[in-house]
């Protein structure tokens, strides 16, 4: 289970920093960590734990796991539901906010500059504090609203 007390830390800017807080918390940088750690800030894509493993190939898919997990926990990455898969790992601190759809999983980003207003009003109205990360925006696509797909 994940642990939402990384919210309250900043993430880290970069590789060193997300090194560092590793190090701070009595943790080693293995090679594990670092493989895992390049692969999530050299990408903007969020990858499930499975594609991250298929990247790595010397590293098992338990390893690739126990390393997501800390990263969690240390405030560095990030997990998000989009629609029914299976959850996708990022790094923490992206500008970035998802929308899934519901019907055939195409996925995209908005900016959270562009949702701001959206997510004020819904605080101001119900004192509830969006969390667009873990679950992201959803609804259907232009071709699934087209066809008249409904969502699963």
């Amino acid at each position: 289970m994940t642990t939402s007390a990384a919210r309250l830390q900043a993430p880290p800017a970069d590789l060193a920093a997300a090194f560092d807080r590793i190090r701070s918390t009595g943790g080693r940088v293995t090679q594990a960590k670092r493989s895992v750690a390049e692969l999530l800030f050299g990408s903007c894509e969020p990858c499930t734990a499975d594609e991250i493993a298929e990247a790595l190939p010397g590293i098992d898919r338990s390893v690739v796991y126990r390393c997501l997990r800390q990263f969690e926990e240390l405030g560095i990455a990030e997990h998000v539901h989009l629609g029914h898969g299976r959850a996708v790992y990022r790094r923490r601190g992206l500008s970035t906010v998802p929308v899934a759809c519901q019907v055939c999983g195409a996925t995209s980003v908005l900016e959270q500059a562009e949702v701001r207003a959206f997510c004020e009003l819904v605080e101001r109205r119900t004192g509830i504090a969006l969390d667009l990360v873990h679950f992201p925006l959803s609804g259907r696509c232009a071709p699934c609203l087209a066809s008249g797909a409904a969502p699963s």
